[in-house]
């Protein structure tokens, strides 16, 4: 990735001047800064208040952190309160620099390569890390299961390698709520429904190809009583 000047010289001040600690806390800050205005050009993520305890901390706390966001586009209002970047590309300059941001941390050994936003079509409720496998899976309200790659780059849009279908609406509630590792790296998930679903090692590794996968066992476990209505509210 080509990053201009500024930018890599505030990202190599950023990386090196500062201890560990702060480099963690400040970089979860400035990722997401920008990954917010990334995604979604509004005012809101346009404004960096420095009024704000947590980010002043981040930001003037730490060598190089604000000028790093002054290489991305932002600049200082009059009075010093905030920092805001005004004109065309907004997202596109603030993709560029979060990209290069976890590039300089990884490089200076931090945990900041899992950045990748891993969407359901409602609220995700669990996630874990099974064993070796090189992957990670999540588990949403919209009853899926999915896989997803932690191979470098974590960046754009991500793509799930399977997705797992077994989990189902019942008694008027939805959703995975718990993933469980397994010995011999199968993972159990468990639901709203009632279920708990063994899924096979080699499935959880992300094998087999895109799609759908076939449970080892599906155990009908404990729940509501038969008939009784509830709601995703009470979760």
């Amino acid at each position: 990735m080509v990053v201009h000047d500024k930018l890599s010289s505030a990202l190599r001040t950023f990386a090196t001047a500062n201890p560990f600690s702060t480099l963690e806390e400040s970089g979860r800050v400035l990722s997401t800064l920008l990954s917010n205005l990334a995604r979604e050009d509004t005012p809101k993520f346009r404004r960096v208040n420095l009024t704000n305890a947590k980010i002043k901390a981040a930001v003037l706390g730490a060598a190089g952190a604000r000028e790093v966001l002054i290489a991305a586009g932002f600049s200082a209002v009059e009075d010093g309160s905030a920092l805001e970047m005004t004109g065309d590309g907004a997202s596109a300059r603030a993709a560029a620099a979060s990209a290069a941001l976890d590039e300089a941390l990884v490089a200076a050994g931090g945990p900041f390569a899992l950045r990748q936003r891993l969407a359901h079509e409602a609220r995700c409720c669990c996630g874990g890390a099974p064993g070796e496998a090189g992957t990670v899976l999540t588990g949403g309200m919209d009853n899926l299961i999915k896989v997803w790659s932690t191979a470098l780059p974590l960046q754009g849009a991500a793509e799930p390698l399977r997705v797992f279908v077994a989990h189902e609406n019942a008694r008027g509630a939805s959703g995975v709520l718990a993933l469980c590792s397994l010995p011999g790296g199968a993972v159990a998930s468990a639901g709203r429904d009632g279920k708990v679903v063994v899924w096979d090692a080699s499935d959880v590794a992300g094998g087999g190809g895109a799609g759908g996968a076939v449970p080892l066992a599906i155990l009908i476990t404990h729940g509501e009583p038969p008939g009784k209505e509830v709601s995703n509210k009470q979760v």
